[in-house]
């Protein structure tokens, strides 16, 4: 999909003012006359003011290797394909194959009420790549759907580059905002969501997955992680709908026990070589979330966690209510 599809909806992250095209990209018409360049097909909506990325990080189109390790090398591609994930999602395809079926349901809605014409839109914040499970919603999606995938990043997916600080699109623009893995790595997770509550339509839908005990897997672009009631605040804006363990306690000592493997790396190469054999040491431990995610303990050890909420104006979780809805086993 090309900006063609959601063009009509951008706006200058800058100063939130109109944007129109132009034969080099977008440009703002209000006050601030910022200039938006095209790069590859894809749209680089980051304000030029904008103190950790520059337009020159997209020119090239190439994605970051801190997140995308494409090899070139079939032996190193065949040993990458045989290396072990050590987290156990037990979430994500059935949260996503839920969420299809809600924005199913209100196609068909939609679709009753007269001169409708308006697509289900959907934004993928951090989506240049396919996040885990995801493909589960994008297969079983209504036919008149807009899917904005974006990120800091070119990638395979990447139709808009974006930060999500200044999200550049219209007030109350998306059916369906999603963050999987993303919130850990932005500067202020609380800005960011305020931003997705703006663009998000009343009765639309926030997924998020972020991690809560999860070692550095972003290098200097890791900086946050939640307990479960620290997630939930963060999403205290939004009614729940659902949330709960993305990876439990299992996953987590996964981590853990590769990650003391690679502390004993002097160097990024041996850290690297460690990595790949403490994910076979490791890999296993992963499986006793299937035993431990029925225990609430669980949930003061989980490796990650997700969150779908809705938008209702007006609604704000009070905090005597977030405290009262521990359900831990730590007092």
């Amino acid at each position: 999909m090309n900006y063609q599809s959601f063009k009509d909806i951008l706006v200058c992250p800058e100063c939130s003012s109109a944007v129109e095209e132009t034969s080099n990209g977008f440009s703002c018409i209000g006050h601030c006359k910022c200039q938006y360049p095209i790069y590859h097909q894809v749209p680089v909506m980051i304000s030029p003011k904008n103190p950790v990325f520059n337009f020159a990080d997209f020119a090239d189109g190439k994605p970051p290797t801190i997140f995308f390790n494409s090899y070139q090398n079939p032996i190193l591609q065949f040993f990458k394909k045989i290396r072990p994930d050590i987290t156990l999602n037990v979430a994500s395809k059935k949260n996503y194959a839920a969420i299809a079926t809600q924005l199913q349901a209100k196609a068909a809605h939609l679709a009753t009420i007269a001169n409708q014409s308006q697509p289900i839109r959907i934004l993928v914040i951090g989506g240049s790549i396919d996040g885990n499970g995801i493909r589960e919603l994008k297969d079983h999606l209504p036919a008149n759907t807009v899917m904005v995938e974006s990120d800091v990043a070119h990638g395979p997916n990447t139709n808009i580059i974006i930060d999500a600080h200044q999200i550049p699109f219209k007030d109350e623009s998306f059916d369906l905002v999603i963050a999987q893995a993303v919130l850990e790595h932005v500067l202020d997770p609380f800005a960011c969501v305020k931003e997705i509550e703006r663009v998000l339509k009343p009765g639309g839908l926030i997924y998020a997955e972020t991690p809560f005990m999860q070692h550095v897997h972003g290098g200097k672009y890791d900086f946050h992680r939640f307990t479960p009631l620290g997630h939930r605040r963060l999403f205290r804006n939004f009614r729940e709908e659902n949330s709960g363990l993305v990876a439990g306690a299992g996953s987590m000592m996964a981590w853990s026990v590769m990650y003391f493997i690679t502390s004993f790396a002097p160097t990024k190469k041996i850290n690297k070589a460690l990595s790949y054999i403490g994910s076979f040491v490791s890999f296993w431990l992963k499986y006793f979330d299937y035993l431990l995610n029925k225990n609430k303990g669980s949930y003061d050890a989980a490796c990650g966690l997700f969150f779908l909420g809705k938008k209702e104006p007006g609604y704000t979780l009070p905090d005597n209510e977030l405290l009262a809805s521990y359900i831990g086993q730590k007092s």
